[in-house]
Parts: structure tokens; C-alpha cells; sequence
């Protein structure tokens, strides 16, 4: 059986049979050279042809280097499926890419278009070229840079958009450290092929484009490399992890040291590289999230300028970045500190990004206000009674938030005006006066005064560590200035508020570094506690204990497999706490079914259910010294998470 080489002619040239005998016969001869194999034209069974199309399948495309004789001169032969402006590519990969910042001369370059009929449908090309070497380091650079050229080569040959990419990039090409970069990467698809696909070189390039010179500069080519390689890596387990499961939130992080080469001595640095997921529409994680991030841990910690990194993906389900840190006198970083941070900053931040919301305005209700006007008014009986106040949350916008406040009181001799009062304590905030009425009199002389007025704050001095906004405590600034302006007030609304305020302040003392390090846990977890007195009642160390086995409880479930039966407890003489990991919301009714059947009274029993790294979780402490009902307490919860749903 003989294999049909046919040549493709083009719209321009028309060959004729004498031209066409001496095409295929110098086909025939270089494929004779590019084919690892002899390349025989006749005798071949039916199997030999199924061999070589399974050949061209798995091989293409083909690059052949020859030194022709003992001349100075290097032939590349380069057989590959057609692509269209492949030729060009080619050319200008050998002619100008092949030697670092050298154009080399092509002596020869030859190309055809041709088929095997008889052996695959698709359209082939083979094409040669012969290049001009001058010197014996012009033939070592080429030999540096060949595993390189090849990768680079077989991307675009195959693909028009890597070889676009590649001939930008390359236009973009000033020092011998990108280079250097591309050649590292480059040998790490070929050495490990099944990890590092070739989508790899795109996201190289894109980093080494985004990166500034001095960035390359003052970093060791194996550490840019790293830092794409590892990259590329988070980026490939985020997508596996999000195909398991999409709705939950995933943070892979990884810490590599480097030094930084300075004029005065090296500089020890960490960089961090971060992949998380998007779950929401609006979310978004930049640079400020992760330095404040990695100083909630490491205070002491120096962003070092112009290393942050941040690529995300089109769909906006996956971001990856980098930053790296330093320490103010520029030592290296411990293992502890390493450590702190790998435990802490995954639970961290999967807590803490920001979701952008739009601003809040809610029309004011004139009619409210005049009753507000009038229950405060009726509190105000005697001459010496203190100012009574109400103060409601207005509207926010992107730069401040806004409350408006009903205050009224007794005008005594000599009271000056609240324009007045304002002025002289020269407030960072703004009073918008709105009204001042005169709305009763006490002893037929002295005249009660309502005064409603806004109180602009500029919200960014209330963002808790997500980004969201504190109400509650721009609400406690609102108070603490009226209490400047007035003296001592009377909250009208804000007596269980005030308590609560003051049981926060006390948890979060007794707490320490773990409040500061979980503020925005510890605040969710505060207001998530039933029935909602008992934050004011229950003492701050009972409520530490609680809260110290939810963060057990979550790192326990971000670092190992997860069973629907478990569960933490710990039991005292006068008390039982229980923290509970729900991953079925039947299983919660039914604990929630049985608590409620045992006919707890309320004073006895703190609780609270709220949802963390995507994971709901519900927790107790049961308030009795009876060991017989804290053991029926107990079954309770164990019998419901042991029966089947």
C-alpha cells in the first residue's frame, strides 16, 4: 500500500507536473528527516498506516534541529497541522526570538502545504528553515534557549491566540530575567505536563506585562517563577474545589520567603499568595482587605511597595493575588509568625470580604416625629430633669452616614442655643438644624424646647473588618457628642442598647487578642445570642467560653473531614455547653423541637444560631447545677443528631 502525499495548491500559484514531482520529492526527503522513523512510500499494511496516523495524532507538532555538516549552519524543520500565518510565526520565531535580542539571517526557508488522504483528512505543513550561526556563543545561547524556543514554538504553532500572545510579549522583552522566567516555565510544562497545562503561559505573560521593572529587578528569576507557577496552582484547585461544591467559600494560601536586593543589603520579605472564590454578585477582595488582613495578626508587618499582584477571572468567580510584607527592621520572618499566619488568616478572611451595597435613604416621617416630640415632652416634668433624646438612623450614602435626633429639654436661665452649643466644641461631624420649637412650659416660666437636627458622620471611621457598616457604633458617637453639647442626657430608646453596648465592651476585654483577631465573628456571634437580655444578664466569662468553642469548632471543621454526629461539649458543676455544626437544617428543627419540649425556663438558657465559613452552627449553655437535667439536656441533643432524618 502506498501513502498519498498530496500538495495543496494555493489561489496564486498553480503547479505543474514538473514542479509538482520536485515538490513532493523534497516533501519526501525532509519528512524523511523529521520522522523519527524511515518514512517508506510503499509496502505498508493496513496496520502501519493505523500506527502512523496514531503517530501524527500524538506527536504533532514536530521539530527537528540539524547541524548541516561542519559548516556554521543549523537547519530547523517544523511539521505541523496548518494554521493560518503558522509560516509567519515560524519565521519570526527563528529569524528574530531564537537568540535573545539578535536577529539571525535565514539563508533558506522552504514550506509546503500538503495531505496524507490516505491516512488523515487534515491539512499538514512542513516548512525549513536554515539560519547562519556566527559565533561558538551565538551556538551556546541558542542551545540555552532551544527547550524554551520549542515550547514557546509548539504554543503558537498550534494556537493563533498564544502566538499573538507570545509575539506581544516578546515586543515587551527588555531584560535577560524575563527570559530566564520564560525558559523556567516553559521546562516545567515539559517536566510535568499533567499539573501545568499550557493555559500557563498566558497567565505568565499577563504577570510579567502587570509587573513593573523594578519589581523583576529586585527579584530572583526562581521566585517570579514560583510566584506564577503557584499561582496557576491555586487558581486550578479553586475551580475543583467550586465544581464539588459552589456555594461555599474557598481561600488556599501560601507563604514563600525571599530577600529583595536593596543598595545599602538584602531585604527579607514574605509574600503571600492568596486564591479565594466569589459567592456573591457584588463582593470584592483587593489590596487593603489583605494588608489589614495580615496586620490583625502582625501588626508590626510593612506592606513592601509595588509587590501587590491581582488577577481575576473574567467571570468573576475566582481571584488570585500576591503582596508581600516586611518587618520595620527588615529581618526575616519566624516560623511561629509563618504559623500564626497560616492557621489564623484562612479563617480570617473567608469572614471578612467586602460586598459592595448601595446607599440607604429612607424618607423621613414627619408624623413620627411629632410623636416622638410629644412622648419625649411628657418626660420632661420638673425644672432639673435632664434632657430626654431619641436618635434614629437617617440614610448612608458612600461617604456618610446619617442620624437624625429629637432632643428635647428645659430651657434654664441663660441656656444658649444649639447652633451655639455646636460651634464651640468644633465637631469632626455635621449638624444639620432642621427645627427648633417650643412644645410646653413647666411652672408657667420655664419653656421646654425640641430641637431636630441630622448628625452626618463619614462612614469609613465606622467599617467594621468586612467592610460593612457599624451602626451601633456610630449611634454610641452620636451619644457621646450630644453628652458634649448637653451634659448628661437620657437615651430614650437606647437603655437595652446602652447595656448591651456595655456587655460587649466587657466580653471583648476578657477576650483579649482572640476579640481583636475575631472582632467581626465575635459582634455576629454578640447579637446572635437569645433571648437577647441575657447578653446584659449572663456573665462575660460564660460567654467567652462559648465563643472560644466556636472557633474550635471551626477549625476543626476547616481542617479536617467533617461527620454529621459531632459535635463539642464541655459540662461544669453549674453549667453544660454545647456547640453543635449543622449540615442539614432538619436536623436543627428537630434540636430546636426537643430544647423547646423540655420546658427550659429562659433564665436558664443562653443560645445562640448563626452561620460561619458557610457552615451554620448552633451553641447552648445550659444554667443549672442539676447533673440529672444537664444529662437530659445533653441526650437531647445527641438523640437528635443520632436519628436518621
Amino acid at each position: 500500500m502506498k501513502l498519498k502525499l498530496e500538495i495543496i495548491n494555493n489561489s496564486f500559484i498553480s503547479l505543474d507536473e514538473e514542479n509538482q514531482t520536485s515538490h513532493i520529492s523534497n516533501l519526501k526527503a525532509l519528512l524523511k528527516k523529521a520522522l523519527p522513523y524511515s518514512f517508506y512510500e510503499n509496502g505498508l499494511e493496513k496496520d502501519d498506516l493505523k500506527k502512523t496516523e496514531v503517530f501524527f495524532n500524538e506527536n504533532l507538532p514536530i521539530i527537528k534541529w540539524t547541524k548541516i555538516n561542519n559548516s556554521k549552519n543549523i537547519s530547523i524543520i517544523l511539521l505541523a497541522k496548518h494554521r493560518k500565518n503558522g509560516v509567519n510565526f515560524f519565521y519570526d520565531m527563528v529569524s528574530r526570538w531564537l537568540i535573545f535580542q539578535k536577529n539571525l539571517n535565514v539563508d533558506l526557508f522552504y514550506s509546503i502545504d500538503f495531505s496524507i488522504s490516505n491516512i488523515t483528512n487534515d491539512k499538514l505543513t512542513l516548512m525549513q528553515a536554515i539560519i547562519s550561526v556566527e559565533s561558538q556563543n551565538d551556538f551556546d545561547d541558542i542551545e540555552k534557549n532551544r527547550r524554551t524556543f520549542e515550547t514557546e514554538l509548539r504554543l503558537g504553532i498550534v494556537s493563533d491566540f498564544h502566538a499573538k500572545r507570545i509575539t506581544e510579549f516578546k515586543g515587551l522583552s527588555n531584560d535577560r530575567k524575563t527570559a530566564m522566567v520564560q525558559e523556567k516555565i516553559g521546562a516545567l510544562i515539559q517536566k510535568r505536563p499533567k499539573e501545568y497545562g499550557k493555559n500557563i503561559f498566558s497567565e505568565m505573560q499577563q504577570f510579567l506585562i502587570m509587573s513593573r521593572d523594578e519589581f523583576k529587578s529586585q527579584r530572583d528569576y526562581h521566585h517570579i517563577s514560583r510566584i506564577i507557577s503557584i499561582l496557576y496552582m491555586i487558581r486550578k484547585l479553586l475551580k475543583q474545589n467550586i465544581e464539588q461544591n459552589q456555594d461555599k467559600r474557598y481561600v488556599i494560601l501560601k507563604f514563600l520567603k525571599t530577600k529583595l536586593k536593596a543598595k545599602e543589603q538584602d531585604k527579607a520579605v514574605l509574600g503571600v499568595l492568596v486564591g479565594i472564590n466569589f459567592l456573591k454578585e457584588h463582593e470584592i477582595f483587593e489590596k487593603k482587605h489583605l494588608i489589614s488582613a495580615i496586620k490583625n495578626f502582625l501588626p508590626y508587618t510593612q506592606f513592601v511597595e509595588n509587590s501587590f499582584f491581582i488577577d481575576k477571572a473574567s467571570k468573576n468567580e475566582i481571584q488570585t493575588c500576591y503582596i508581600e510584607v516586611q518587618k520595620p527592621n527588615g529581618i526575616d520572618f519566624t516560623k511561629e509568625e509563618i504559623s500564626v499566619l497560616k492557621e489564623e488568616l484562612p479563617i480570617y478572611l473567608k469572614g471578612n470580604v467586602e460586598q459592595l451595597i448601595h446607599p440607604v435613604f429612607m424618607p423621613r416621617n414627619e408624623e413620627e416625629i411629632v410623636k416622638n416630640m410629644l412622648v419625649l415632652s411628657q418626660q420632661l416634668q420638673y425644672v432639673h430633669d435632664i434632657p430626654q433624646v431619641i436618635i434614629s438612623f437617617d440614610k448612608q450614602t458612600y461617604t456618610d452616614i446619617s442620624f437624625n435626633v429629637i432632643l428635647l429639654r428645659v430651657l434654664r436661665p441663660q441656656a444658649s442655643p444649639l447652633k451655639d452649643l455646636i460651634s464651640k466644641i468644633k465637631s469632626k461631624n455635621r449638624f444639620i438644624i432642621d427645627k427648633v420649637k417650643k412644645v410646653g412650659i413647666i411652672r408657667r416660666k420655664y419653656l421646654k424646647e425640641a430641637n431636630v437636627f441630622r448628625v452626618l458622620l463619614e462612614s469609613s471611621n465606622y467599617l467594621r473588618s468586612d467592610h460593612s457598616l457599624d451602626i451601633n457604633r456610630a449611634r454610641l458617637s452620636v451619644l457621646e457628642e450630644l453628652n458634649l453639647l448637653f451634659g448628661e442626657i437620657r437615651d430614650y430608646m437606647g437603655g437595652m442598647i446602652y447595656k448591651q453596648n456595655e456587655a460587649y465592651k466587657s466580653l471583648q476585654a476578657i477576650l483579649g487578642q482572640i476579640g481583636k483577631h475575631y472582632d467581626n465573628l465575635l459582634e455576629k456571634f454578640f447579637y446572635s445570642i437569645t433571648p437577647t437580655e441575657m447578653t446584659a444578664i449572663v456573665r462575660p466569662d460564660i460567654l467567652k467560653n462559648l465563643f472560644l468553642m466556636l472557633i474550635n469548632a471551626i477549625k476543626r471543621e476547616e481542617t479536617r473531614i467533617k461527620k454529621h454526629s459531632d459535635f463539642l461539649f464541655k459540662q461544669e458543676s453549674n453549667k453544660l455547653y454545647i456547640m453543635v455544626p449543622i449540615y442539614d437544617q432538619n436536623v436543627k428543627k428537630k434540636i430546636k423541637d426537643k430544647i423547646d419540649n423540655l420546658n427550659v425556663l429562659s433564665s436558664e438558657l443562653v443560645s445562640f444560631s448563626l452561620t460561619a465559613h458557610d457552615i451554620p452552627y448552633l451553641g447552648y449553655v445550659f444554667l443549672t447545677d442539676d447533673k440529672s437535667k444537664q444529662k437530659i439536656f445533653f441526650d437531647s441533643i445527641q438523640k437528635s443528631l443520632s436519628e436518621k432524618v
